[in-house]
C-alpha cells in the first residue's frame, strides 16, 4: 500500500533526506505552531487558487477518491477556484510547482508525499506565499517551513468499528482480511479491526493476506478469492483500493467490509459497513482560515474526536444488536472515553504487547512502531 496517511516507512526516508541534506528548509521563520503568511487572494475575492495534487487516481474508489470527495466540497466556498491534479508523469514536486507559478494557487493540497515528500517541502520554502497541506504526520516539526501543515487521521478507529460489526456477523467465525504489507501503520489497522471483532465474538479468528504494496486489483482479487474459498464468510482489506475485496464477496454471497470510501454500490447486498476518511470539515477550515489571514492549525490530528474519520452506513445485513454496540463503542472512541488499544493485548504468539491498565491512544509513538498482530490473527502461508 503506498500510504494511508504517508506510508512511515517512506516519510522517515523523505525527512531524513530532507534534514540530511540539509539547508534551506532548516530556517524557518517561526516555530511550526504558529500561523504562517495568509494567502493572498482572500477568501470571497474573484480568484482563490486551490490546487489539490493527488499520488494517483482521484476516482480510485480508494484513498485519493477520499481526499477528491473532500476537494468537491470545497467548491461551495465563494471565490474559490479548485485546481486538481493527479500524479501520472513526472514528478509530485514538479506538478506542486506549476500549481503554484503558472496556476497561481496560493494553497496546495498533497494527498500523500512519499519519497517525493523533500522536493515539495523545498517547494514550500522557494514559495512562502503559499501554503502546503500534506497528508501525515510531520517527524520534526521544529525543522519545517513555516508555511506547510498536515493532517493526520487515525483510520484504526474506524477499522475497530467495522471489525465489530463483522464479528457480530460472522457466522463462521473467521473473517479474511487483504492487505499491503506488514508496515506500522498498516498493522495498526488490521490489528485494530482484529480487536473489534473479539470484542463482539471471542472466537472470531481473522486470517490475513499481505499482497505487497505494488499489488494490481487482479492481485487483490486474487487474494480476496482464495480467503473466501478458506473458509472467511465475511472479507475486509487494509490497502490503497478496496474495491476488488467487496466485489469479490458480493459474488460468493459472503459480506464484507469497505475502505476509505463508500464502497455500497459494489455490494450492495452484502456490504456490512466501512472505515471511511471524512476530509470536507478539515479541507473547509483550514482553507477558510489561510485565506482570511486568521490563525490555523499547521498540525491536526484526530479520528472520531475530529470528525476526521467515519463509517459508512449500515447495509441490510447488520443486525440491531451489532449496531447498537457498535454506535455505542463509537461514541466512547469520540468522547475520549476509550482508546482501541487498551491492555490487556497480547499478541498471537501469547506474548503481552500492551499491559492492562496501559492505552495508547491515537498519537502515540507506540503504535507508529508496532510490529505484531494480535492474538487471534493468522497470516495466511504462514
Amino acid at each position: 500500500m503506498k500510504t494511508l496517511t504517508h506510508n512511515r516507512r517512506d516519510v522517515l526516508r523523505a525527512f531524513g533526506g530532507a534534514f540530511g541534506a540539509g539547508a534551506m528548509l532548516l530556517a524557518a521563520p517561526r516555530a511550526f505552531g504558529q500561523s504562517a503568511p495568509s494567502a493572498s487572494p482572500a477568501l470571497g475575492s474573484p480568484d482563490l487558487g486551490v490546487g489539490v495534487l493527488y499520488c494517483g487516481d482521484r476516482a480510485d474508489f480508494g484513498f485519493n477518491q477520499a481526499h477528491a470527495e473532500a476537494a468537491r466540497a470545497l467548491v461551495g466556498l465563494p471565490g474559490l477556484r479548485l485546481e486538481e491534479r493527479e500524479h501520472a508523469a513526472g514528478t509530485l514536486a514538479a506538478t506542486a510547482e506549476e500549481l503554484v507559478g503558472p496556476q497561481g494557487c496560493r494553497i496546495v493540497i498533497v494527498t500523500a508525499a512519499g519519497d517525493a515528500l523533500p522536493g515539495l517541502l523545498a517547494q514550500a520554502d522557494a514559495h512562502r506565499d503559499t501554503v502546503f497541506l500534506f497528508s501525515g504526520a510531520p517527524l520534526d516539526r521544529d525543522r519545517l517551513p513555516v508555511n506547510t501543515g498536515f493532517f493526520e487521521g487515525y483510520l484504526d478507529e474506524a477499522q475497530h468499528i467495522s471489525g465489530l460489526v463483522a464479528g457480530y456477523a460472522s457466522r463462521a467465525k473467521t473473517i479474511g482480511l487483504v492487505a499491503s504489507h506488514p508496515a506500522p501503520e498498516v498493522l495498526r489497522c488490521v490489528n485494530a479491526f482484529a480487536l473489534g471483532a473479539r470484542r463482539a465474538d471471542s472466537a472470531a479468528a481473522l486470517r490475513v493476506a499481505f499482497v505487497g504494496e505494488a499489488a494490481t486489483p487482479r492481485q487483490v482479487a486474487e487474494a480476496a478469492r482464495a480467503l473466501a474459498e478458506g473458509g472467511a464468510d465475511v472479507l475486509a482489506a487494509q490497502l490503497d483500493g478496496a474495491r476488488p475485496v467487496c466485489e469479490v464477496a458480493e459474488a460468493h454471497g459472503i459480506l464484507c467490509c469497505g475502505l476509505h470510501t463508500d464502497l455500497s454500490a459494489f455490494a450492495p447486498q452484502g456490504l456490512l459497513t466501512g472505515a471511511e476518511w471524512a476530509w470536507e470539515k478539515a479541507y473547509a477550515e483550514a482553507v477558510a482560515l489561510i485565506a482570511a489571514g486568521k490563525p490555523w492549525k499547521h498540525l491536526r490530528q484526530g479520528g472520531f474526536d475530529q470528525g476526521f474519520v467515519r463509517n459508512t452506513p449500515y447495509g441490510p445485513a447488520v443486525g440491531v444488536e451489532a449496531r447498537a454496540h457498535a454506535d455505542a463503542a463509537r461514541m466512547q472512541l469520540a468522547n475520549g472515553n476509550a482508546a482501541v488499544f487498551r491492555g490487556p493485548i497480547q499478541d498471537n504468539t501469547g506474548r503481552t504487547v500492551v499491559a492492562k491498565g496501559k492505552a495508547l491512544r491515537g498519537g502515540d509513538s507506540e503504535l507508529g512502531r508496532m510490529v505484531w498482530l494480535a492474538d487471534g490473527v493468522t497470516e495466511v502461508g504462514r
